[in-house]
């Protein structure tokens, strides 16, 4: 096919005449051209045994038979790699070079404008830099330039947009940058042009826009801003528009040539405003309106002459009103987006049956009332379901005939499980990944067998915050790629089943707000892949598990207000290296010291161990853990002073010591925590002056009370002066502490 190219091209071409001295050394300087390529590009594929060069794989010649010259090189995903050399730019005969798919590197070298007869050249996936040389410009019959999927850099060339003979250009997927050249569309051959995955800036050029032959223009995932030009949106020959992902304003411009030949409009990611505009329902050959993620306000305009649509997008804008009925009975509309807008009303009852061909309905995070129809068990083709977050109520629907499903999005609305039907059909869901029925009125226990029959592809299940009640059923170890459970703020009873532990994809566990009893099964050790482990507020007894040690990538642990108690095991929490987010034993029953190897939490924000009945010191280690946000050891029966090294929490927002029996001074280094927004010193036995610096100096975020023994060096309501001899402490500015201590003696 590449031979029959390059006839058809020779063919049409006008040799200039040569004397056959200078084609034989033509001839001979092609082979050597060719051989320089080899050994810089690592050809392998050249029997350079053979005197024909004409033979060697994806080189095409012309000429008299024994004084050929290359035309042609056709070399796709030939593993070739290193730098394009300047020899070949001793081929000056080439028309065509098809290189894309290999592991060139380096700059393309300015020499290859020296190849004027050059019309085709796709150098794309490759591992190209530096910029594009302005020497390409001088390439005047060039037809197809393709440089995609590279590294290239800098401007795009003002003078590329004078080619006359341009008809496609595709600079996608590099690095380059600045404005489009404003010439570029002034080629009356112009048919293509894809310029998306750049960093290009400034606005869509009006020769571009004006370009009377332009087909196909891809503008997506840049930086261009201003308004989309009307005359775009107006030509007899485009076909395809992709500016999404980029920073344009203004309104969509209205739609006035008509019959219009645009089948794909994508105009997603920028910050349009103003309406959709009706004259986009006259569009009768699109088959993509993709508006998702701006701003656009005022109802949904009539789209009944679009039969042939089949990608729908209006996600993410402010549209408000009723969708037009029409919608719903678009025979070929596969994905229908509304999410996220404040659209409202019911759906259809027969929406299942008109939208015979939908794969995707993402209609999240609106005002939807109503039931769920019944005949969205007729759209056998669905895969993605997304209906969370509107005011939906009524019993869930079967999904038994959404064999296809593979997401199921529910959340937060006021739907109801009957007789739990619903969840039995899952059943047939062979492809289901994610289930999200949080947030509802779900009552009752889960079905006997019902979980046993889950997919085993289920990854995500998520039934929080429903009003689940009994027990969890033993079947649930079954669904062994699950990487998320969320069964939090339920009424679930009895004690947490053991086989838990056998779901070693757990990633995050949330069994919190329930009625669990018991003690924690030691199996939970078993899931080392577990970040986040939820047990708070349960009713569960005895000690920690020191199994969990098991559980090294856990970021977040959250086992506050139980019944646990013993003592907290330093050990095991030495090999949790990788708490993060939090650490919380609050509201139990923990006694003895807290731990020396809790300071090698040293990646730790928020350590809560308040309301326990722990004692000893507080140990200096805590001075490790220089990522603290937050440190609540409040109400137990600590005593000591605080340690120095707490100096070391400079970023701490939170700190509260309160109603321990703490003693010694304040310390000054808390004057100095700037990020301090709440300190809670009351009730203990703290003594001597008061600090006046730092947060001390806000009335609203400072606790002292219940500490005898405090003093102030000014004169406080219902507070002792200090003595000379405490006054001996370096004088600071002491204004705003009036104001602060009058607060915390009143």
């Amino acid at each position: 096919m590449a031979c029959a190219l390059v006839l058809a091209i020779l063919v049409s071409s006008v040799l200039h005449p040569l004397s056959l001295t200078t084609l034989a050394d033509e001839s001979d300087n092609n082979r050597d051209a060719l051989l320089c390529l080899k050994s810089r590009l690592s050809i392998t594929t050249w029997n350079t045994t053979s005197p024909d060069f004409c033979t060697w794989r994806g080189v095409s010649c012309t000429g008299q038979p024994q004084l050929p010259l290359v035309v042609a090189l056709d070399m796709e995903a030939q593993g070739l790699t290193g730098e394009i050399s300047l020899c070949m730019s001793n081929l000056t005969s080439l028309v065509r070079i098809h290189l894309p798919n290999n592991q060139l590197s380096g700059h393309l070298p300015p020499e290859i404008g020296r190849l004027s007869g050059l019309r085709y050249l796709n150098l794309s996936s490759n591992a190209l830099s530096g910029e594009i040389p302005e020497s390409l410009s001088l390439c005047s019959s060039l037809d197809v330039l393709a440089l995609s999927s590279n590294s290239v850099g800098g401007a795009i060339p003002p003078l590329l947009g004078t080619l006359r003979n341009l008809s496609s250009l595709d600079l996608s997927s590099n690095k380059l940058s600045g404005e489009i050249p404003p010439l570029l569309g002034s080629s009356p051959a112009l048919e293509s042009v894809s310029l998306a995955n750049n960093f290009l800036e400034g606005e869509i050029p009006l020769f571009l826009a004006n370009c009377s032959s332009l087909r196909y223009l891809s503008l997506q995932n840049n930086s261009l801003s201003g308004a989309i030009p009307a005359a775009l949106f107006n030509s007899s020959t485009i076909t395809e528009i992709h500016v999404s992902m980029n920073n344009l304003s203004g309104q969509i411009p209205p739609f006035t040539n008509f019959p219009s030949k645009l089948n794909y409009l994508h105009l997603t990611g920028n910050s349009l405003t103003g309406i959709v505009p009706p004259s986009v329902g006259n569009l009768t050959r699109l088959t993509g309106l993709l508006i998702a993620q701006n701003q656009l306000q005022g109802n949904i305009p009539d789209l009944s002459k679009l039969s042939g649509l089949q990608f729908l997008d209006l996600s993410y804008n402010n549209l408000s009103g009723i969708v037009p009925p029409s919608i719903y009975s678009l025979p070929l509309l596969s994905f229908l987006g509304l999410a996220n807008n404040n659209l409202r009303g019911t759906l259809p009852s027969h929406m299942g049956n008109t939208l015979s061909n939908i794969n995707s309905l993402i209609m999240s995070n609106n005002h939807f009332e109503g039931d769920i129809p019944a005949s969205l068990a007729n759209a056998s083709r669905m895969e993605f379901l997304y209906l969370g977050n509107n005011l939906l109520s009524g019993v869930v629907p079967s999904f038994s005939s959404m064999t296809n499903l593979q997401v199921l999005m529910l959340y937060s609305n006021q739907l109801e499980a009957g007789d739990w039907t619903f969840f039995s059909s899952l059943a047939n869901c062979t492809q289901l990944l994610k289930v999200n029925l949080g947030g509802n009125k779900l009552r009752g226990n889960l079905p006997p067998g019902s979980v046993a029959t889950l997919p085993k592809s289920m990854v995500n299940l998520i039934l929080r915050s429903n009003y689940i009640s009994g027990t969890i059923p033993l079947e649930i170890g079954n669904l062994s790629k699950t990487s998320l459970l969320y069964l939090d703020n339920n009424i679930f009873t009895g004690p947490i089943p053991s086989i838990l532990g056998q779901l070693s994809k757990l990633v995050v566990l949330s069994l919190s707000r329930n009625k669990f009893s018991g003690e924690i099964p030691p199996s939970i050790g078993n899931l080392n892949q577990l970040t986040e482990l939820y047990l708070q507020e349960n009713e569960l007894s005895g000690s920690i598990p020191t199994s969990l040690a098991g559980c090294q990538k856990l970021v977040a642990l959250n086992l506050s207000s139980n019944g646990l108690n013993g003592s907290i095991n330093g050990r095991m929490f030495s090999k949790l290296n990788q708490l993060s987010w939090l650490l919380d034993l609050s509201h139990n029953q923990f006694t003895e010291s807290i731990p020396l190897e809790i300071g090698s939490l040293i990646n730790l924000g928020s350590l809560n161990l308040s309301h326990n009945k722990l004692r000893g010191k507080i140990p200096s280690a805590l001075g490790a853990c220089i990522r603290l946000e937050a440190l609540n050891l409040d109400r137990n029966l600590l005593e000591g002073s605080i340690p120095e090294s707490l100096t070391n929490l400079k970023g701490v927002k939170v700190l509260d010591f309160s109603q321990n029996n703490l003693s010694g001074t304040i310390p000054e280094f808390l004057e100095t925590f700037t990020s301090l927004q709440y300190l809670n010193m009351s009730f203990n036995n703290f003594e001597g002056p008061v600090p006046i610096g730092g947060a001390f100096a806000n009335t609203s975020s400072v606790f002292a009370q219940g500490n005898a023994l405090l003093c102030s060096n000014v004169q406080v309501n219902d507070l002792p002066r200090c003595s000379t001899s405490a006054s001996q402490r370096k004088r600071k500015f002491i204004v705003p502490l009036l104001a602060a201590l009058s607060a915390v003696v009143a």
